[in-house]
């Protein structure tokens, strides 16, 4: 490739300072409504160390995934994992990223589903929403992942204005007394709630994937770092005023802490009275971009993987099967269950696969073209 194509090539590629755009569309979905639940259950009021240990450890982890990336700026996980692993092994591992994404997908709908009985259309059936949101999501999906970026560039500004507005509403409720005694309940669960706090980074894996889009792709951990941190002052804020506006216990009985801590903000004159209402297009922006990413990642996998073409048909096919696959999921308390069971699950797949990648590309000296 003489030194014009390069330069064509490179032309073609992504900066890599919107992966801090992506990685906080991938990770921030419903989950990080309800996720100050399940850490409560671990840490109790010292929820808020679990989420700076735990942020911590993932920036660790996000520094080795960027390693790794650089490592084969050319290549996917699924790419380069047959020369480190051996094809037998990498195709066990991408499978089981396919399988991974498709229940996370599964999981995505069935949320959007039940939070839009809840909060808009009560007596509409749950199809309806459903293929709604999926025809525009795998639409948007078939353009590809520059197309899916610049989606994501215009409706970010939409989503974290308001977020932040209302997360700093919230933290005027916050009775400081909900927190004490610090340590009460020793360092294990502290350090379980921190562990617990890395698998709901469902996402961030998405890091392995992009390198071919990317202009630089070594140069990527500051953006990923950036992204990782404004993800982590929201979950910090948000688990922060649960704990400290609804208390420990009222946490644990509520399914949503986040909207529950919302909904009792009260400002005397202010012509807004519900301000949880706030919340739902940040939401659905967020759900939407996330199911997006994840129908692309899944879509082209299962075409790099086994080698299908077709692509339009591919994405319909995944779309449709996540659909009623979110059938399978009888009620809100199954999603709960799997919910919590799928974070710990997560990080085998965000931490442990790429991390002993990197370990075992650096001792067999495999490394891609620059």
């Amino acid at each position: 490739m003489n030194e014009q194509q390069l330069k064509g090539k490179s032309l073609d590629k992504l900066d890599v300072r919107l992966l801090t755009i992506v990685i906080i569309l991938a990770v921030f979905e419903f989950e990080l409504f309800s996720f100050a639940r399940g850490l409560v259950e671990l840490a109790g009021q010292d929820v808020w160390l679990s989420v700076l240990l735990g942020t911590f450890a993932l920036l660790m982890v996000i520094y080795l995934l960027v390693k790794l990336t650089g490592r084969f700026p050319r290549e996917d996980l699924f790419q380069y994992s047959k020369r480190v692993w051996g094809k037998p092994l990498a195709f066990i591992i991408s499978v089981s990223y396919l399988l991974y994404w498709f229940v996370f997908l599964a999981v995505l709908f069935n949320d959007f589903s039940l939070a839009n009985r809840l909060l808009f259309l009560p007596e509409t059936p749950l199809l309806i929403p459903m293929m709604l949101i999926g025809i525009g999501a795998l639409w948007l999906a078939a353009y590809g992942f520059t197309a899916l970026v610049k989606f994501f560039q215009l409706m970010f500004p939409f989503m974290a204005v308001l977020l932040f507005i209302v997360v700093g509403l919230s933290l005027k409720e916050i009775s400081f007394d909900n927190f004490l005694p610090v340590f009460s309940n020793g360092y294990v669960p502290i350090f379980k709630g921190a562990l617990f706090y890395l698998g709901l980074f469902q996402g961030v894996e998405v890091i392995l994937f992009l390198a071919p889009f990317l202009f630089k792709p070594q140069n990527a951990v500051k953006p990923a770092f950036l992204g990782i941190g404004v993800l982590s002052i929201f979950a910090f804020t948000s688990a922060g005023a649960a704990v400290g506006t609804l208390g420990v216990e009222n946490v644990k009985t509520t399914v949503w802490p986040g909207l529950a801590t919302v909904s009792i903000i009260h400002l005397p004159g202010f012509p807004v009275e519900r301000f949880e209402l706030f919340l739902t297009l940040p939401w659905l922006i967020a759900i939407f971009t996330t199911i997006c990413l994840f129908i692309y990642l899944l879509s082209h996998g299962i075409m790099e993987i086994f080698g299908i073409s077709n692509k339009k048909l591919v994405i319909f096919l995944v779309t449709a099967s996540a659909i009623a696959a979110s059938y399978l999921i009888p009620n809100q308390a199954w999603t709960m269950v799997i919910r919590e069971y799928f974070s710990w699950l997560t990080i085998l797949f965000i931490a442990v696969i790429p991390i002993s990648t990197l370990i075992i590309a650096i001792v067999r000296g495999k490394e891609g073209e620059r």
